[in-house]
């Protein structure tokens, strides 16, 4: 590498540098734009360090989105160091390339971060997805709107003089020679390595394990400072990738054909295992309506119910005292129900969430068109109904999948993310996904113990239990020691098996404390707690077929006080999924009230056994018969003789009633997409 090789090349890219300083200035100078023009001032005084801190992550976002813009000549000025420096012709032919290239993409961001300006100005928030419903409205009106509504000459005269300006200053800077010499190839090696990793970095946005993406924006408590920190152009990508990502398909006589049947009744029939004439109306078969209880009428408890982070059901049965995978949960055990024969309703968090909260087979919703749809399928609506308070609290970023923008049309009147959390919570501490869950289980706590005599009911979603697994400093683990078998069987370095399980201990922990911290308040005489996992973790070991109830399986753990439970027995070794946990709290908590039946009590007394089935992932079915895979060829499973919670194959001979399993798992699918299909397809509220 000759002297003038790299004085070419580091002249090259310190142009860059300053074509970046005029970018990051017009990007902070849009950001400052939405501040001036739609803050409201009154209310941002209390938020002025949130203020900063946007400013902070709204450098590292245009950091990221203008590093990306410039890759191209970054990597062409790579060239410059192995090119004959007599090829004049070749840098000449370089700095035209870059000019134009530099004019075209500073085009797009300055027309991309005008778009997002006047989008803001009309729907309160950066582009998304639903900018790709213009589409779907009449052109021509919506080009008239734009034309009336819109400084359209105004617009274009503005684009028109900081093109000039960009255009100028471009000029300029390209046609600087900056002189640097350093005469050791080594140092000249050194300092290209070190320009190149500063440049990866500034890309990344971020430092730490992932880079900055979307839920980063979620860093306050104020909607519109959490909104400063991005720019148009970024949310410019995520509605692309959003829009790649809708699959949201509404045709109801598709998907019913998809299923086998030719009509909702059809369906609905199998799924109940009842009769249907066409004088029936689908939509009312498919709501159910809980018993009248006086004791719940003058005594409603509050509902807790915790979606937790990855909480397998299988490493229960690596627990023992040299393993400690439950800490504190240990001894709250006996005090609660714990059902095992549980799948979750899919393996994928969002997924999960949704199924849960909004009974949609259909998702992400919260990454559709309809993000900010309200549903007559959430959860929280019997509690509303009724006079609860409702909250949906996560030590999570609620700028993650959107959620910020989706749960609070679903009647949830709070809904707090880790922004929040640290700010409420004394001596909260976070990492890279959000908020500690002792943090979040804190705030569960202060809701209760502040409800002043007004029910609540709590939709809860940790984070902590999830890859790179960090930890509180002030956590002291308990033993987490590998048996000789558990190490032959991992699938993944011990290391990081010892960092899983001890992650999953603390969520267990956290779980337990505050099981515990409630059943001895006041109020633990009336506070149900449910919690769950989102799906199984399956980074540490592999599963054969016959170990599906392993594989897709999560604990479902109940605390119901003494007042509220059932007189007769339970059975705890019922088969269930996700979709039957609400109909069980809405049977513990809410007199005569009606809600979608999404699934069986859990509680409650059934001559019809054959009832309680599991479901995970809209396509593995399991109940005391046995486990059907639903595809295009069934394969059908049984239960080993003398080996609890092990498969085997059988055939539909040997075991006739996998075939019931299958039908009804087919019709539920089926029955939940009709019903969520129909509420999509109403009017907006």
């Amino acid at each position: 590498m000759s002297e003038r090789n790299f004085t070419a090349y580091y002249n090259a890219t310190i142009n860059l540098f300053f074509i970046y300083i005029f970018g990051l200035i017009v990007f902070m100078g849009f950001r400052t734009a939405l501040l001036l023009s739609f803050g409201d001032f009154n209310e941002l005084g209390a938020y002025r360090f949130d203020l900063l801190h946007a400013y902070w992550v709204g450098f590292r976002f245009d950091t990221t989105v203008l590093t990306f813009g410039l890759v191209i000549p970054f990597l062409l000025n790579l060239f410059v160091i192995i090119l004959p420096i007599r090829r004049y012709e070749l840098y000449s032919h370089l700095r035209k390339f870059t000019y134009w290239y530099l004019l075209i993409v500073f085009f797009f961001f300055l027309f991309i971060l005008l778009s997002d300006y006047f989008y803001f100005k009309f729907f309160q928030s950066h582009l998304n997805v639903l900018m790709f419903g213009i589409m779907d409205d009449d052109t021509k009106a919506v080009l008239t709107s734009v034309w009336t509504d819109y400084p359209i000459i105004k617009i274009f005269l503005f684009i028109t003089v900081l093109m000039y300006l960009f255009s100028r200053f471009t000029r300029n800077i390209l046609s600087w020679k900056i002189h640097v010499r350093i005469s050791r190839p080594v140092f000249r090696i050194t300092s290209i390595i070190l320009i190149t990793g500063i440049y990866i970095l500034a890309m990344r946005g971020s430092i730490g394990v992932f880079p900055i993406q979307l839920d980063d924006t979620t860093i306050s408590a104020n909607n519109f400072v959490n909104n400063l920190t991005t720019n148009g152009v970024f949310s410019f990508k995520v509605a692309l990738q959003e829009k790649s990502m809708q699959k949201i398909d509404t045709d109801i006589p598709k998907m019913l054909r998809h299923y086998g049947f030719k009509a909702p009744e059809e369906a609905i029939s199998q799924y109940l295992d009842i009769p249907i004439n066409n004088s029936h109306e689908p939509d009312k078969l498919l709501l159910a309506k809980t018993d009248k209880n006086t004791f719940l009428e003058k005594n409603p408890p509050h509902v807790i119910f915790i979606l937790m982070e990855s909480m397998s059901n299988y490493y229960i049965d690596l627990h023992s005292r040299e393993l400690n995978l439950f800490g504190s949960l240990e001894k709250e055990l006996p005090y609660c129900y714990l059902f095992r024969n549980f799948l979750s309703a899919t393996n994928g968090t969002i997924h999960t969430l949704e199924a849960l909260m909004v009974n949609s087979p259909r998702t992400p919703l919260s990454q559709s068109s309809f993000m900010d749809r309200t549903l007559s399928t959430s959860v929280a609506l019997p509690f509303e109904k009724i006079g609860y308070q409702t909250s949906f609290l996560t030590g999570g970023k609620l700028g993650w999948r959107n959620l910020d923008k989706f749960v609070e049309r679903q009647h949830f009147q709070a809904v707090e993310g880790s922004a929040v959390l640290m700010s409420e919570v004394k001596d909260a501490k976070s990492w890279e996904w959000g908020i500690y869950d002792e943090f979040l289980f804190e705030r569960i706590y202060n809701k209760i113990e502040n409800s002043t005599g007004i029910p609540q009911f709590i939709f809860a979603m940790t984070i902590t239990n999830h890859t790179p697994f960090d930890l509180p400093d002030t956590y002291r683990p308990y033993p987490v020691n590998l048996s000789p078998e558990i190490k032959n069987r991992l699938r993944t370095n011990e290391n990081i098996a010892i960092k899983n399980l001890t992650s999953y201990q603390y969520a267990n922990d956290s779980l337990g404390r505050l099981i515990e911290r409630i059943r001895k308040s006041p109020f633990g005489k009336n506070t149900i707690i449910a919690a769950t996992g989102d799906h199984n973790t399956l980074q540490l070991f592999d599963f054969s077929d016959s170990m599906f109830l392993q594989k897709l399986s999560v604990p479902f753990v109940l605390y119901v006080p003494e007042g509220y439970k059932p007189k007769a027995k339970v059975d705890t070794e019922r088969f269930g999924s996700h979709k039957d946990i609400f109909p069980t709290l809405f049977s513990l908590a809410l007199p005569d009230t009606e809600y979608l039946r999404t699934g069986n009590n859990f509680l409650g007394n059934s001559n019809r056994e054959s009832d309680y089935f599991g479901l995970n992932d809209y396509r593995t079915a399991m109940n005391k018969d046995g486990c059907v895979l639903i595809q295009e060829r069934p394969l059908y499973y049984r239960w080993k003789r003398n080996m609890k919670g092990i498969l085997e194959p059988t055939t539909l001979q040997d075991s006739p009633g996998l075939e019931r399993l299958l039908n009804k798992a087919k019709g539920f699918t089926a029955s939940m997409n009709y019903y969520i299909q129909r509420d999509l397809m109403r009017k907006p509220q």
